[in-house]
């Protein structure tokens, strides 16, 4: 039987993309999560059949350097949203299962703690403005 898809995720228009890297390099990705149901969703595996790994990663700021710190889960409130943008949260998509290039989508799956998924493809560009 197969995994039931969720209606109440949405990504917000024009904020889904992975960036290009030469030599299959790690790539990071952005989207923005919305969520229309009255309970919030935890969302903990990330799975691309055109990468072998993706993890989620949260830029942590002090007084003198910044660092990626590897995250276990996010959650994507009640009526809200979930950003993933430059400089704040990102998914790294590492090593990928075949050649990527700029044009190309990466088939992602979100699995969230009701036992549904979130099923897209996101864009592979060299820049976020390339819409």
């Amino acid at each position: 039987m197969p995994t039931p898809v969720t209606t109440d995720i949405t990504p917000v228009e024009k904020s889904v993309w992975v960036r290009w890297l030469p030599n299959a390099l790690p790539a990071a990705g952005c989207i923005t999560l919305r969520n229309s149901a009255d309970k919030p969703f935890d969302i903990s595996k990330i799975i691309s059949p055109d990468y072998q790994k993706i993890t989620i990663y949260q830029t942590v700021v002090d007084d003198e350097s910044s660092k990626m710190v590897k995250l276990d889960k996010f959650t994507v409130p009640a009526k809200g949203e979930f950003a993933f943008v430059p400089g704040k949260c990102h998914l790294m998509f590492e090593k990928p299962t075949h050649l990527i290039t700029p044009g190309d989508n990466a088939r992602v799956i979100f699995y969230l703690d009701d036992g549904k998924v979130f099923k897209l493809r996101m864009p592979v560009r060299t820049s976020p403005e390339l819409y």
